[in-house]
């Protein structure tokens, strides 16, 4: 957008009023929701909102508004919309009759002409906006707008998040609230334009009111709100270790391993929700990934909230109402992992009534649990009401039923507060029971044994210390190990699809830097002389990540993401034109950070029916047997991802494969291992001879030789490299 696009310069006529534009929301929508939530209207309190103007027709007039004294407001009421349209992107084109939309809603709850929108779409909204004379400098806030915008001042590009697009493949979602300064050259007259597109969830829009105001008011209160994310986030983790603790300490109450869980969880959901915190610490995070995590963490934490209630209360908390719960929630959660968020993101309202149904049920047990008098019922039905009454309020205010702000968060910090008092309650009467009962005992043998008791003690509080911190270092990277062996499937499940081969994979670590991927490809098309048919193809690849370790892992995860994409969502079957598309792929991702990892990969592409093989590397090359001769097919020279060259080529070898044939691809881990008499590396040219030589015995025999070889190679030697080694006979 190269100018300022004055709207009223392109029309003969004023906008019609609100009453006459052919747009309606979809009443009925709400009216379902208040059928179902509005019992809980008149628990919630609604804050007292500061009147502020409102737009009307397009126009939001702040002329005689004093940034001085009331420092921002909201720009709520009716925006110009333009669907399915990009106002001002071509110039020369006449733009539609404009709609009017309330700002914050979402699209999807509008009907044009009588056709209901769709969630997926773009569109353009557009608000004129009289500044007065006098005034500070000033910022705009934006928070979710879904789910990718372009903002335009007066022509001007000011901010964005994602990619906007006409179709799924041109746009790129992201959701980041962003505080943003108003420039120089804004006149009185300010013309505000948000492209917005959205293709990967159902509720397109700007969902959230789009604050004005002095620029340091805003900021500050941007940072005051990151901070009570930040705070609010550190007392769920905090919370969630201690009761940890607890639970490695007395196994056998399960309450607080529960308790741990759903801290843990909610303070995930805390800095990936709101300001989005986390998000400005690791921006490369998909959407998709952090849009999954808002709903996991709700639906897998909500089942362990319930199981933590009837720890405590076994008696007032039916088993079979727990087993409802647990398999509403995991069918959401099979919903969530196996479907696109436009799919899943459906089940919101589902779950939001379930919920608060749940909710119901906990809050009757625990009036039970109180009145039988049961241990701590009453702090428990205290906190339990708040962070119920906070979470219809949510509900309440997501569906724009009321304008209060979103509280659930506080009150579950609060309910966690309230459960910690009860705990710490529960510690000070057994420790009281326990010094009762060993008093006498202690000052028998105080004075023989003080100095001794002493220093065991201070030994074996640094013993614990150390050992627990190794305890949680491990198994978080053991975790990750079996995250990444998850994402990668086992070895057995890609070795099946071929009729002999072998698959050695050594980390250096815990977690791989290395990684293979395979996939059986099918789609539409015709070989020379054959006619159009359905075509087979079993693909498996061998990369080796720059680094090795957590670093290197992550890297796996993000190679394997983006070989599913190109492969099989795109249906692409030319091994040169994958890697072209992974290598521009993970540029793209990494280096507008900064980032100049990358990888190296040898990849095979198997056509059985035509006895053909497709190989394409980058810096890896291809080895196969054939009687008793083993040939090498050189790859690209240039890695994958790296910016270190300006222009790359990976060229197809097509070989017309015989039967007994070896085909090996490989990481250079095995080569580069130092070890010997003469403390070398391997080298490529003794890899090479080794393999011949191993070459006719049996796949699973061969994979058992690397291995022995390995260790006879290293020695007393680390292992400098993580080792990848496929072999496939045909």
């Amino acid at each position: 957008m190269a100018k300022w696009y004055d709207f009223r310069k392109t029309t003969n006529s004023p906008l019609p009023p609100t009453s006459s534009l052919p747009v309606k929301p979809l009443y009925w929508l709400n009216y379902c929701k208040i059928l179902f939530l509005g019992f809980a209207l008149g628990l919630v309190a609604c804050s007292p909102q500061v009147p502020n103007p409102k737009a009307k027709v397009g126009l939001l007039d702040l002329s005689q508004w004093n940034f001085e004294k009331n420092t921002h407001l909201t720009l709520d009421g009716e925006w110009e919309f333009y669907w399915q349209f990009f106002l001002g992107e071509d110039l020369h084109q006449q733009p539609p009759t404009p709609y009017l939309i309330p700002v914050p809603s979402s699209w999807l709850r509008y009907t044009i002409n009588q056709n209901r929108i769709s969630g997926k779409g773009y569109a353009t909204y557009r608000l004129m906006v009289k500044l007065p004379a006098k005034r500070p400098e000033l910022a705009l806030k934006l928070l979710t707008i879904g789910t990718a915008y372009e903002l335009y001042a007066n022509g001007h590009l000011l901010s964005s998040a994602g990619k906007v697009g006409k179709s799924h493949d041109e746009m790129r979602p992201y959701m980041l609230p962003v505080v943003v300064k108003l420039p120089e050259y804004a006149t009185d007259d300010l013309e505000l334009i948000i492209h917005v597109s959205n293709f990967h969830d159902n509720t397109g829009g700007i969902r959230q009111s789009i604050e004005l105001g002095r620029s340091e008011v805003l900021q500050n209160h941007r940072d005051r709100m990151v901070a009570v994310d930040l705070i609010m986030a550190g007392g769920f983790f905090v919370m969630a270790i201690y009761h940890l603790g607890i639970y490695l300490l007395r196994r056998k109450d399960r309450s607080a391993l529960y308790f741990f869980i759903v801290g843990l969880l909610f303070g995930l959901r805390t800095t990936l929700t709101d300001e989005r915190y986390l998000l400005h610490l690791f921006p490369s995070f998909p959407w998709e990934f952090t849009f999954l995590i808002e709903y996991v963490t709700v639906y897998l934490g909500f089942p362990f909230y319930v199981m933590f209630f009837r720890a405590v209360y076994p008696e007032e908390f039916s088993k079979k109402a727990l087993y409802i719960i647990q398999g509403v929630c995991a069918v959401l959660l099979v919903l969530v992992f196996v479907t696109p968020p436009s799919f899943f993101s459906e089940t919101q309202f589902f779950a939001q009534i379930f919920m608060s149904l749940s909710g119901v049920y906990i809050m009757y047990a625990l009036v039970n649990a109180a009145y039988q008098d049961r241990d701590a019922a009453r702090i428990f039905l205290v906190g339990s009401a708040i962070f119920f009454l906070s979470t219809i309020n949510d509900i309440l205010h997501d569906s724009h039923v009321i304008q209060t702000g979103f509280y659930a968060s506080y009150g579950l910090l609060l309910f966690i507060f309230t459960q910690s008092f009860v705990l710490s309650v529960r510690l000070a009467k057994s420790f009281s029971t326990v010094e009762d009962l060993t008093q006498t005992l202690e000052k028998r043998v105080e004075e023989r044994t003080q100095a001794l008791a002493l220093q065991t003690e201070e030994i074996m509080r640094k013993t614990d210390i150390i050992e627990n911190k190794n305890k949680n270092i491990t198994a978080s990277i053991n975790y990750a190990s079996r995250i990444q062996q998850a994402i990668l499937g086992s070895k057995e499940a890609v070795t099946s699809n071929f009729k002999d081969s072998f698959l050695f994979l050594q980390p250096r670590d815990i977690v791989s830097g290395d990684f293979y991927w395979y996939s059986e490809v099918k789609r539409s098309g015709s070989l020379p002389g054959q006619e159009h048919r359905t075509l087979f193809f079993k693909v498996i690849v061998a990369a080796d990540c720059t680094g090795h370790g957590i670093p290197g892992a992550f890297m796996t995860v993000l190679g394997n993401t983006l070989l599913d994409e190109i492969i099989n969502e795109n249906r692409i079957t030319n091994p040169g034109k994958i890697l072209d598309l992974l290598d521009r792929k993970l540029r793209m991702k990494l280096q507008k950070h900064g980032v100049n990892d990358g990888m190296d990969i040898a990849m095979l592409l198997f056509d059985e029916e035509n006895k053909k093989v497709s190989f394409a590397g980058a810096h890896h090359p291809l080895y196969y047997v054939r009687n008793n001769e083993i040939i090498q097919i050189d790859g690209s020279k240039f890695p994958i991802g790296s910016t270190q060259y300006t222009k790359k080529k990976f060229e197809t070898h097509v070989i017309d494969y015989e039967d007994d044939d070896v085909f090996y691809i490989f990481s250079d881990g095995f080569q580069d291992q130092f070890g010997g008499t003469d403390n070398m590396k391997y080298y490529k040219k003794r890899f090479r001879e080794f393999l011949l030589k191993i070459s006719s015995l049996p796949m699973a025999d061969q994979e058992q030789q690397l291995r022995n070889e390995l260790e006879k190679w290293k020695g007393n030697n680390h292992q400098t490299d993580d080792v990848l080694v496929i072999g496939i006979r045909t």
